[in-house]
């Protein structure tokens, strides 16, 4: 039963109840900036409220709407579709040795803003707005350090979380086999 619901979705070609589906969904994400737009010039609340409200509820109802024309057969043919990028995007791929260490100094590198206002804190901006700007830059710094370092860190860092994972090195003998050894 599986295989026949994986080939009708490889043999799917999107028609005219999947762009019409995806077209009301896609129209149904303006539905409540058209509305506060509709209402911008309105000076009567009543009207605003009933307008807002009608644009507000018919949001979701419009995206029920498109999901129920395309159909069975378009949702599982967009979920083959995400899935195919979704494995092309994210797979973690091996980063070279420069990428690895320009990762860690940015992964690092937010850290110092923390200990600087904890320790010298005449050493950053006196005013507060551009300290939050100043520890906002470091935050992207740390996210963006997370992709630079790629894929394999992040199973890396998923392992400082758990209590079981153990720590491997090429050309060491694993803990497990020195155990083992009388």
């Amino acid at each position: 039963m599986e295989t026949k619901r994986n080939t009708a979705v490889y043999e799917h070609k999107p028609g005219l109840r999947f762009y019409l589906g995806a077209s009301i969904i896609f129209l149904s994400f303006f539905m409540v900036p058209t509305g506060l737009l509709v209402t911008h010039h309105l000076h009567q609340h009543v009207l605003k409220a009933l307008i807002l409200g009608f644009f507000w509820v018919n949001g979701p109802l419009w995206k029920i709407l498109g999901i129920g024309i395309m159909g069975k057969v378009s949702y599982y043919y967009i979920i083959e579709h995400l899935k195919i990028h979704y494995k092309r995007v994210i797979e973690p791929r091996p980063v070279s040795r420069k990428r690895y260490y320009i990762g860690l100094f940015m992964f690092t590198l937010p850290f110092v803003p923390s200990y600087v206002m904890a320790y010298a804190p005449h050493l950053l901006p006196e005013l507060a707005s551009l300290r939050v700007y100043v520890n906002i830059f470091f935050d992207l710094v740390f996210l963006s350090s997370l992709f630079v370092l790629g894929g394999d860190f992040w199973d890396k860092l998923r392992a400082l979380f758990n209590y079981s994972a153990k720590a491997s090195f090429p050309g060491e003998p694993n803990c497990d086999q020195e155990a083992q050894i009388p």
